[in-house]
């Protein structure tokens, strides 16, 4: 029995010893909510404020023809490019903060995009970024949580055939 006593002796005094730990603190674990959101003067996305939601612009052509609400058109010399705003929020939750605890939830995120396919003809972009469905393009590598405003684009080419232009972009977000 004197044994088991030095152990946990020994035991207690290894947490105390600890730089910035405390026996009744564990870790703190954040837990990351994203959605995407339609933004006030941007297309109305369909399944706004989950984590899968879609934009539909319709029909569209480069000369003439109805623009939704909410899209810029913009014709060039060979492309034509459609885009929107939307909104992207994420929130962190601490998951032990059931005791209490001076070790702080992550402070800042790192977001990036993939596009799903690929996609030789059209050009897709997010915030001003070309995204591939080779490489994940960066965002944000130091985002605050919260609500952030993001503008969709794409550019179609004259030489594309008219049809149905289509495709998804993965979004992920890591806490810093």
């Amino acid at each position: 029995m004197l044994r088991a006593a030095k152990w946990a002796l020994l035991a207690g005094f290894v947490f105390l010893l600890l730089p910035g730990a405390s026996g009744q603190c564990i870790p703190a674990v954040c837990s990351l909510t994203f959605t995407l959101q339609s933004d006030a003067s941007g297309l109305t996305l369909g399944g706004s404020s989950t984590n899968s939601a879609s934009m539909s612009f319709g029909s569209m052509q480069a000369f003439g023809g109805a623009i939704p609400s909410g899209v810029t058109k913009i014709t060039a010399a060979s492309s034509w490019t459609i885009s929107t705003p939307f909104d992207v929020t994420v929130t962190c939750k601490n998951l032990t903060s059931l005791l209490p605890c001076n070790l702080a939830t992550s402070a800042s995120y790192v977001l990036t995009a993939t596009l799903q396919s690929a996609d030789a003809a059209n050009t897709w972009k997010v915030g001003g970024l070309t995204l591939t469905n080779v490489s994940a393009s960066t965002l944000s590598s130091n985002a605050s949580y919260g609500q952030a405003a993001y503008t969709f684009a794409l550019t179609v080419p004259f030489s594309e055939p008219s049809g149905i232009v289509s495709n998804q972009i993965n979004f992920v977000a890591i806490a810093n």
